[in-house]
């Protein structure tokens, strides 16, 4: 599978890096970050992704990418 996201991403001019890899677990974690910060509510994010707990669901938000919901985004910094 790791093959096949890779090269799916290289077609797309993606490309992964040591720093930035692309992995099925980044992609489901994108996924997770991306829905929270459009505020999808936990039940249906958890639906979707097949977690059966929220603390486990919410282990896989990339907190650094939720800036723009933080108090320091929402007042511009």
């Amino acid at each position: 599978m790791r093959k096949m996201i890779r090269h799916v991403a290289g077609e797309a001019g993606i490309e992964s890096t040591s720093l930035e890899p692309i992995s099925a677990h980044g992609l489901g974690a994108g996924f997770i970050t991306e829905a929270c910060k459009q505020g999808i509510d936990d039940e249906s994010i958890m639906g979707h992704s097949r977690r059966k707990d929220v603390s486990t669901m919410r282990r896989h938000v990339r907190r650094a990418k939720i800036v723009s919901g933080s108090v320091a985004g929402k007042l511009g910094l």
